[in-house]
């Protein structure tokens, strides 16, 4: 993968991540701390770009678990032939521990997480 399609992947990746750990409508430190550990690796100018992606984002889950698994379910299909399967494997892992940082498994989580799994023909493992 060249520059540009990392950089689009890593976009993807932090709009799944960032719906997954929002989607119970609760918001802890520990997300908290993840997503400035995300928005730490980026200069200013793309802090503010990805700041007003959450705002979409939050745009998205304003709407409702039937909107966020519709947006979940456009960005995994885009990936599906785009990334193989270790690297599948390796973002469902991730988004396993982001749905963890509170200690609990909400429905709204374990949904979107189970519809990542279909879609990417993985077996889920929550």
């Amino acid at each position: 993968m060249n520059d540009k399609q990392n950089h689009l992947l890593e976009l993807v990746m932090f709009d799944i991540s960032y719906v997954i750990s929002n989607c119970d409508y609760e918001y802890s430190s520990d997300e908290k701390k993840y997503l400035n550990v995300i928005l730490d690796r980026y200069n200013d100018e793309d802090k503010e770009l990805l700041k007003l992606r959450t705002q979409f984002l939050d745009s998205i889950l304003e709407k409702g678990i039937n909107e966020v698994k519709k947006f979940v379910v456009n960005l995994s299909k885009s990936l599906k032939n785009k990334i193989d399967d270790d690297m599948k494997i390796a973002y469902l892992e991730l988004f396993k521990e982001v749905i963890m940082l509170d200690e609990s498994v909400h429905e709204n989580e374990r949904i979107l997480y189970r519809l990542l799994c279909k879609q990417w023909e993985q077996n889920s493992s929550i």
